[in-house]
C-alpha cells in the first residue's frame, strides 16, 4: 500500500491507497511532535511500500518526512519536487501553484468530465479551473468558512463566544442563525456567483466539484456544485505517484 499525506494549514489528512482506491483515511492534528505516534496508530501492522506527501506548510514538511522515514524506512516523494503535474498551465508563475491544488486537479481530471472547477473548502477556499483540453487556466483564493467565522467572532465584540451552526433559514431570527446563514449560505452564494462569473468570462459550462473539510456542509446550499468528493486530494497524490513510477520506468 501507498501512504499518501496531505499537510494542510489546519490538519493533516492521511490515507492508505491500494491500486488507486482509498483503503483507509483519517485526519490528524498538525503537530510535528506527535506525527510518529499518530501515524503509527493509523498504520497499525499494515505494510507501506511508498510514501507520497503534499504540503502547503513548508515548516511541517521536514517533520513529516522525518516521521514517515523513521516509521517506514522509506524516503517520501513530494508533490512539487518529484511528483510533477502532468497537465499544462497558462499561469504567470506555474511554480507558485500550490501542491494541494495540483493534487486536487490531477484526480479531478481523471475522474470527472472536462471542463471542470475544483473548489477546495479548507482554511482557504480555492477555485481551480481546467478547460476541456485539460489546460489549467488558474482560479481564485478566498478566506475559508472557518477562517471567516473566526475572524468575525474575534473582531466583533458582541459576537464572541458564538458557535458556527448550520442554518435552517436564510432569514434567521436569532444571532446564532444569522451567523450560520451569513457564513455558510453566504459562502455557498459566493461559490455560485464565482462559478457564474468564471463561466461568463470563459464562455464555458463547467463540472463543479467540492472537496475539503467543509464541502459536505456547504453543498446543500449551493445551486451549481453537484459533486462532493472527500478523498479527491488523496487520489490525486496517488495518481501523481503512479505517473512518477511510470515515467521512472521509461527512463
Amino acid at each position: 500500500m501507498i501512504l499518501c499525506v496531505d499537510i494542510g494549514n489546519s490538519t493533516v489528512y492521511v490515507g492508505l491507497m491500494d491500486v488507486g482506491c482509498v483503503v483507509d483515511s483519517t485526519h490528524i492534528a498538525r503537530d510535528a511532535q506527535a506525527y510518529i505516534d499518530n501515524l503509527k496508530v493509523f498504520m497499525g501492522e499494515r505494510q507501506v511500500e511508498a510514501v507520497a506527501v503534499s504540503s502547503v506548510v513548508p515548516l511541517e514538511t521536514t517533520a513529516m518526512i522525518d516521521a514517515t522515514r523513521r516509521l517506514t524506512g522509506l524516503s517520501p516523494l513530494l508533490v512539487k519536487r518529484e511528483l510533477k503535474p502532468m497537465f499544462p498551465t497558462v499561469l504567470d508563475s506555474p511554480s507558485t501553484l500550490g501542491a494541494d491544488r495540483i493534487a486536487d486537479t490531477t484526480a479531478a481530471m481523471r475522474d470527472y468530465d472536462l471542463p471542470l472547477i475544483v473548489i477546495d473548502l479548507g482554511t482557504a477556499t480555492t477555485f481551480s479551473v481546467m478547460d476541456r483540453q485539460g489546460v489549467f487556466l488558474g482560479g481564485a483564493i478566498c478566506p475559508g468558512i472557518v477562517t471567516s467565522f473566526r475572524t468575525l467572532t474575534d473582531k466583533a465584540a458582541q459576537l464572541k463566544g458564538y458557535k458556527l451552526e448550520v442554518p435552517t433559514h436564510v432569514v434567521a431570527t436569532n444571532t446564532h442563525g444569522c451567523i450560520g446563514s451569513g457564513i455558510i449560505v453566504g459562502h455557498a452564494a459566493m461559490i455560485d456567483g464565482m462559478v457564474a462569473r468564471i463561466e461568463e468570462e470563459t464562455h464555458e459550462t463547467y463540472n463543479v466539484i467540492l472537496t475539503g473539510g467543509m464541502a459536505s456542509t456547504v453543498q446543500p446550499f449551493c445551486r451549481r456544485a453537484t459533486h462532493v468528493d472527500d478523498t479527491l486530494i488523496l487520489r490525486g497524490i496517488y495518481a501523481m505517484y503512479e505517473d512518477y513510477q511510470a515515467a521512472s520506468k521509461e527512463v
